[in-house]
């Protein structure tokens, strides 16, 4: 997308102006083609270039993916409420009105709920993600501001409201559970 292209042009350009070439590090718990990835990433860079995987990474294992009808957000209240019971549950939501709408509902239904989203202050935000990520058996209602880079602990589920705009997002999404040993990775599409 136009993000890369960009990161492309900078990168020629700091290597016109370093007169030089320099280290890139391309960083990635999601990415299923990292040798084509490196190969995008180094450019015209003639110097060495290899794809690191962590110590006892494990290859990826099949992700559990369901899909369900349920109308409304009160109905998906209802189903969150009742469904993985002392799970840690992640659910995303499109729009930052339906986040604080499905924490509502979760609340009604005596759910132990956090909402998260850009229009939070930074510290409101972290509150309800140190919040989550220190117990278990509750639902943290989330926009994308948590698909990237936070860690919320040991995951159980995720759960997305209607579809998220990219395959990439919902890959990054579904990438937030099976993290931990024996965990696997799954998402339930409402």
């Amino acid at each position: 997308d136009d993000r890369g292209w960009h990161l492309l042009s900078v990168l020629a350009r700091l290597r016109r102006l370093c007169e030089r070439e320099f280290q890139r590090i391309g960083l990635s718990a999601t990415v299923g083609n990292p040798d084509e990835l490196l190969g995008w990433l180094t450019g015209g860079c003639d110097g060495p270039r290899r794809v690191c995987h962590p110590p006892g990474g494990t290859a990826a294992t099949e992700a559990e993916v369901k899909l369900d009808h349920v109308g409304s957000l009160r109905n998906a209240a209802t189903v969150i409420s009742r469904l993985h019971r002392g799970d840690k549950r992640l659910v995303f939501v499109g729009r930052r009105s339906r986040a604080e709408q499905l924490g509502r509902e979760l609340r009604a239904l005596e759910v132990t709920a956090f909402v998260t989203h850009s229009s939070l202050s930074v510290d409101e935000r972290r509150r309800a993600e140190e919040a989550f990520a220190g117990r278990d058996d509750c639902v943290i209602v989330a926009t994308s501001v948590l698909e990237l880079g936070v860690d919320v602990g040991d995951l159980h589920r995720v759960i997305q409201i209607d579809a998220p705009t990219t395959v990439s997002s919902s890959l990054q999404r579904m990438g937030r559970t099976g993290r931990r040993p024996g965990a696997s990775r799954n998402c339930l599409f409402l």
